[in-house]
């Protein structure tokens, strides 16, 4: 059995690369909305990695596996800096990379007290997806007019729904030890 530093290593590149290759639509979003659905979707898929990481961790690498948590911000700020800055469908600054990585660290800061409690995935990721929205409501809401703000957070939630989605499906792809691959995505999981 590979040390699990390398397997958690591992772990979070597969799971960035996961959102890599299912970026959300800009749609209707604002940029700040854009910012939040992305960083959630980098959030859950980690959470997902997490799961695994602990469920197939020995009792004393439980703590190794929680620490290297504390890292999965900085690994989502390097892949958008160095991977998605040119592909993301809007106009962006040097700082979106860290305000992804911000957004990414939320959802799993708020999954990690579930996860050591041995909540089942689907409860951990729901719960900080809907923990996650609600903190964030009014970064959803944001340079929307007043008329349109319900629309804002039912396309939020819609992609919040897809990333839940993208998540169970990683986890079980981690389970049989399968690599994220770009024709995964383009098969439709």
């Amino acid at each position: 059995m590979k040390p699990i530093e390398y397997r958690s290593d591992i772990e979070f590149i597969q799971a960035v690369r996961c959102v890599e290759y299912r970026l959300p639509p800009i749609g209707q979003l604002r940029k700040q909305g854009y910012v939040l659905t992305l960083g959630l979707r980098y959030g859950l898929v980690g959470i997902a990695a997490t799961f695994h990481l602990l469920e197939t961790a020995s009792g004393e690498d439980e703590r190794t596996v929680l620490n290297a948590t504390k890292s999965y911000a900085q690994i989502v700020e390097d892949h958008v800096r160095f991977e998605l800055l040119n592909r993301v469908p809007l106009p962006v600054d040097l700082g979106f990379p860290v305000a992804i990585g911000r957004c990414a660290e939320r959802p799993l800061r708020i999954a990690l007290p579930l996860l050591q409690r041995l909540c089942p995935l689907e409860t951990c990721l729901e719960e900080a997806a809907e923990r996650y929205t609600s903190e964030n409501i009014y970064g959803i809401k944001m340079n929307w007019p007043w008329y349109r703000r319900r629309a804002a957070i039912r396309e939020f939630r819609s992609y919040t729904q897809e990333s839940l989605s993208f998540a169970l499906h990683f986890f079980e792809r981690r389970q049989y030890d399968l690599e994220e691959v770009p024709e995964i995505a383009l098969l439709g999981e």
